[in-house]
């Protein structure tokens, strides 16, 4: 796998106001799809996937920065040599978009299962689970393809 290319600040800022205000907008459509009688359905289906990716945002460099000291760490106890590729902390460190999104949306199913079950068999929180799960691979896919990227607010240290 091939090292994604360096996009600008405006195409990774464009790319984060859509997932943020599209996950806003196709959260509050599921969830008023899957729960119409809920109280709380236009509320948790607005908040749903934006907090998934905030706090993906938040968790993915702390992952990176975790998988590197770790590999830093076995690499000079000599367990471990440069057997793991480069690009490998990416992937694994940007799949907390993934976690996080179906965490949230498995909360959210919680929240509006007991209404929904006034109306549909099947529990709402499995519905909700495999839109958190897309929307995170969604959100994983644009990392790969480098359209978004981490913000760094603080320098690394050195």
């Amino acid at each position: 796998m091939a090292s994604s290319p360096q996009t600008s600040q405006t195409v990774n800022f464009f790319t984060s106001m859509t997932l943020l205000f599209g996950g806003s907008f196709g959260g509050t459509h599921l969830t008023a799809m899957v729960a119409p009688y809920s109280q709380w359905h236009g509320l948790v289906g607005f908040f749903m996937f934006p907090v998934a990716f905030v706090v993906g945002m938040r968790l993915w460099p702390w992952v990176d920065d975790l998988m590197e000291r770790t590999h830093t760490l076995l690499t000079q106890t000599k367990l471990i040599t440069n057997l793991i590729p480069s690009y490998s902390s990416r992937i694994i460190g940007s799949c907390s978009f993934v976690a996080t999104s179906v965490i949230t949306s498995c909360f959210a199913g919680l929240i509006l299962t007991p209404p929904a079950m006034q109306i549909v068999i099947d529990p709402s929180y499995k519905t909700f689970i495999a839109a958190g799960a897309a929307y995170g691979a969604i959100c994983w896919l644009l990392i790969q393809l480098g359209y978004l990227q981490q913000t760094r607010i603080y320098p690394k240290d050195s």
